[in-house]
């Protein structure tokens, strides 16, 4: 109690020296506590938003250049002009194929399928149908039809609903020298409803025409993307002679009837192997408001799960774990599901597309969509569009690939991990094979730049950590070699007076710990709170977009708690930071007492004299 008291008492006989001691102890202590705390935040932000982020990529061919091309009009007796997109040779998918590139998920190109789905209610009571009509018909008089005229209904080979139209007016309007047809003569032909030429007139007293539509043709490919040989025609009306359904082409207008009619009765199903290189989905437009999203392990193992929109589950008295029948036909690389509409889906043989496909899916998941988009028409999500996995498909379609056309962004994309770094290397790969005509976009939400300000702190707290450790080291050599190496003179005496080595350790030793745990609890104390301070200042001037991140596939509500900042420090770091400081000192306290004591003491008093 004694030595205690002794060496309190000769620390505060050098007050100078043992405030700067403790103040200076104190102060490195919270650079350390600060910068690992700070550090620590960093990491688990990082981590966080890199689970909750995506960084996606849509891609595009660009077309190599425009034309102008017209279109007749026949009320107007003029062309309206417009651009046309003309594309060179479909670049293939496979030129994503970088070295030492890492993709998440991708690159594809997605296809929609055509799948049948009679059993099933795909539209609203007070929805109706495209009405278009295949018909055999004759005009009431020779005529050119480039205006109205009037044809004698023969024959309703197709029509969507009942209709007794003994009579219709007819016009080829967006061809400027149509065909002539005669009274004698039977036509087949597709025609869809038609504005009159006198609608601004007489408004919806105008007399209703219809105008023709393509007759069937073929856009079947193979998987790489070549149109088959096909001598199929879209010639819209055609005569109708004996036999004519006996024909090729007869064959292919009954084909075409029958596609009409399975049309009205399907619906779209896209397949992805990652919900999140749907725009509609990424970009928040489309959520799942019951059950949950494709797991990896639907992905991978090709699960037949699937979503379905809300409309299409209540129309149909569906449910989450329900099952869906799909029927799938064909398949279209060209388009997504929004802009696909009707092929005139006959094969290159002139028929119908045959199911490749036919299985159960069951209902993991029930989605909304909920806002439009401002990227265009090809990113909507299409009236009860089903989603499933890829690898779900089994069964090849090579035989059953109905289009397919130049990559779009709405069709194909890719996910890579997030991070400015991984978005420049992929650049500078894809910039080293020199490929034209293509466009790159990235999205990730604004993580580059959240990135960058997490790095900024990373940085800083880094920079207090090392400066904080090189003090520390600097300040308690400095002092212990002042408060103990220096001490020798006293130690000899003390030993010579006739005290034992562990009291002379006590001696000196007790003072410097009293110093170096208050320092070392007030620093790290202080450390914590600055960092806490910092933290809160720095997060909180960070901006993020909340629209681009993995919570875009759940609900609004459930996106907004996901990706709130950790601001919330960890205790035990300054805890840490303080306990290491203070070992420290004392092992370099230890180090010189041992050393002071190691010597005998009238060699120790001859030294101490003699460096005196």
């Amino acid at each position: 109690m004694v030595n205690l008291r002794n060496s309190l008492v000769r620390l505060w006989r050098t007050p100078v020296k043992t405030l700067l001691f403790l103040l200076l102890l104190a102060f490195t202590v919270a650079l350390v506590s600060a910068g690992g705390s700070l550090r620590k935040l960093c990491s688990a932000n990082m981590e966080r938003f890199g689970e909750i982020f995506v960084t996606i990529a849509t891609v595009e061919q660009r077309p190599e250049r425009t034309v102008q091309d017209g279109t007749w009009y026949a009320d107007k007796k003029e062309y309206r002009y417009y651009n046309s997109r003309i594309y060179g040779d479909t670049i293939p998918l496979s030129v994503l194929d970088l070295e030492r590139v890492e993709y998440l998920s991708g690159p594809e190109q997605r296809a929609y399928y055509s799948s049948v789905a009679s059993e099933y209610e795909l539209r609203e009571s007070y929805e109706r149908l495209w009405f278009m009509m295949i018909v055999e018909a004759s005009p009431v008089e020779d005529c050119i039809p480039s205006d109205r005229v009037k044809m004698e209904m023969k024959n309703m080979i197709y029509a969507p609903y009942r209709v007794y139209l003994p009579e219709f007016y007819f016009c080829d309007h967006y061809e400027e020298h149509p065909q002539k047809l005669y009274q004698d003569k039977t036509y087949i032909m597709a025609l869809d409803e038609g504005i009159p030429h006198d609608w601004a007139e007489n408004n919806v007293g105008g007399k209703m025409e219809f105008v023709p539509i393509a007759g069937p043709y073929s856009t079947q490919t193979d998987p790489d993307g070549n149109r088959l040989p096909c001598d199929l025609t879209s010639a819209a009306v055609e005569e109708v002679t004996p036999g004519f359904y006996e024909t090729e082409r007869g064959k292919a207008w009954l084909s075409m009837c029958e596609e009409y009619r399975l049309y009205n009765e399907s619906l779209p199903v896209t397949a992805t192997e990652d919900l999140n290189l749907i725009m509609a989905f990424y970009a928040k437009e489309a959520y799942v408001t019951e059950g949950e999203v494709f797991s990896e392990e639907d992905y991978q193992q090709g699960n037949r799960v699937c979503l379905v929109s809300e409309r299409f589950a209540n129309r149909n008295k569906l449910k989450v774990g329900d099952s869906v029948h799909l029927a799938l036909r064909y398949a279209n690389y060209s388009q997504s599901a929004y802009l696909g509409g009707l092929l005139n889906g006959v094969n290159a043989a002139g028929e119908n597309y045959e199911v490749f496909e036919e299985a159960d899916y069951q209902i993991k998941g029930i989605y909304a969509n909920v806002a439009g988009s401002n990227r265009g028409s090809g990113y909507l999500i299409e009236r009860n569009e089903i989603f499933i996995p890829t690898a779900s498909i089994k069964n090849s379609n090579e035989n059953n690939i109905g289009a397919y056309g130049p990559m779009k962004g709405y069709t194909t994309a890719f996910r890579i991990p997030n991070g400015k770094r991984s978005i420049e290397n992929f650049k500078e790969k894809w910039e080293a094979q020199g490929v034209g005509y293509v466009d790159i976009s990235f999205y990730d939400g604004g993580f580059c730049e959240l990135e960058e300000g997490l790095q900024s702190m990373e940085r800083m707290s880094l920079l207090l950590l090392a400066t904080g450790a090189v003090s520390a080291v600097c300040i308690v050599t400095f002092f212990c070699h002042l408060f103990i190496t220096k001490q020798k003179k006293r130690t000899a005496i003390e030993r010579c007076l006739g005290m034992r080595r562990r009291q002379c350790t006590v001696s000196l030793f007790t003072g410097i710990l009293v110093i170096a745990l208050t320092g070392c609890a007030a620093g790290a104390l202080a450390g914590q709170l600055f960092a806490q301070r910092a933290a809160n200042q720095m997060l909180q001037a960070q901006e993020y977009d909340t629209r681009f991140s993995n919570g875009a596939l759940q609900t609004e509500s459930e996106n907004r708690e996901e990706v709130a900042y950790l601001t919330q420090l960890d205790i035990r770091v300054s805890a840490a930071a303080g306990g290491l400081v203070f070992l420290f000192t004392t092992a370099t306290a230890l180090t010189g007492i041992y050393r002071n004591l190691r010597e005998e003491p009238l060699q120790l008093l001859a030294t101490a004299e003699h460096n005196g």
